[in-house]
């Protein structure tokens, strides 16, 4: 009896939609080998430390500026700059450089990659109900990579920028992550892990879920491609989920920053310090610098690792 012909390999490929496009894929009977159309994996990587590297040169002055606003009684972020520049110059704007820039470039790239994962897992293990209910599925990965890159990168990074930022208005060398480290060991880089891990959880599930609505509406009024919509879509779409995402969850930022600035023990203790110094209004600190921040932050990394994925699909 002559054997049935093998169906062509063409047949088998399995099809994977880009990350930030808004499609899915399909579940095959059995995990396939052959290449995606689109190329994730190390591009995504390596589009998302890129995109990183170039957000903390451009929004480290207005970090600076929010985490001094969040510990000290500034009136307003040009007050802050004033100090600043007085006590350090326009260098003290930079305050932490290094560790913010090791963090923005490395934590955007953990953020990128680990959504795609897990969106990717998604698509795999339960075929078409990501496509049913996008937006609970881009809050529910983002929540995942946002704990995953808070607990791998942001906890202890932003610990030693925090405590930098915290001295740059006022004379003294910065402490570095060794001399943290050889004072209170490991477990030093850590404080204020929770609350990093909430805001940052949080803030990763908001913009997800932002950047991908407002994409999808802007294209289908517009009557663009998602997989190909101009830059500016996804300029506005990533800086309005990064502004959105500050409003939300700047309270926990202010706690975050007293306890890594060594302010406060705790969570609790810190917001009833801040409510009880200077009232609710407190814990809107920072948000002036913040908003515009992150609404910059989030549309040039969102922005670039949509053109850096492009870019990256002949390699």
């Amino acid at each position: 009896m002559a054997s049935t012909p093998a169906p062509p390999r063409a047949e088998l490929a399995r099809s994977h939609t880009p990350l930030l496009a808004g499609g899915s894929t399909r579940r095959s009977a059995a995990p396939e080998s052959s290449a995606p159309q689109q190329k994730g994996g190390w591009r995504t990587l390596l589009a998302g430390g890129g995109a990183g590297a170039i957000d903390c040169f451009v929004t480290m002055p207005m970090d600076t500026l929010s985490t001094q606003m969040q510990l000290k009684r500034f009136s307003s972020p040009i007050a802050t700059a004033e100090a600043i520049i007085a006590a350090k110059g326009v260098a003290g704007l930079y305050a932490g450089f290094v560790p913010f820039l090791i963090q923005s470039s490395a934590k955007s790239s953990v953020r990128f990659f680990s959504f795609e994962m897990l969106v990717n897992a998604v698509d795999y293990w339960l075929p078409g109900q990501r496509k049913a209910n996008p937006g609970f599925w881009a809050l529910s990965c983002g929540l995942g990579a946002g704990a995953v890159e808070a607990l791998a990168l942001t906890a202890p990074t932003d610990r030693v920028k925090v405590l930098s930022q915290a001295m740059s208005a006022q004379k003294g060398v910065p402490i570095s992550a060794l001399e943290l480290v050889r004072q209170q060991g490991l477990g030093g880089l850590y404080t204020g892990a929770l609350a990093t891990a909430l805001r940052q959880s949080s803030s990763v599930a908001v913009r997800f879920f932002c950047f991908g609505s407002i994409k999808a509406g802007a294209c289908e009024a517009l009557g663009h491609d998602e997989k190909h919509a101009p830059a500016w879509v996804s300029f506005l779409a990533g800086g309005t989920g990064g502004a959105v995402s500050v409003c939300l969850n700047n309270p926990i930022d202010v706690a975050k920053s007293k306890i890594q600035a060594g302010v406060s023990p705790g969570i609790i203790s810190a917001v009833r310090e801040t409510v009880r110094e200077r009232g609710l209004i407190g814990l809107t600190s920072g948000l002036s610098v913040r908003v515009p921040r992150l609404f910059l932050s989030q549309a040039i990394q969102f922005t670039l690792v949509d053109q850096f994925k492009r870019l990256l699909q002949n390699c």
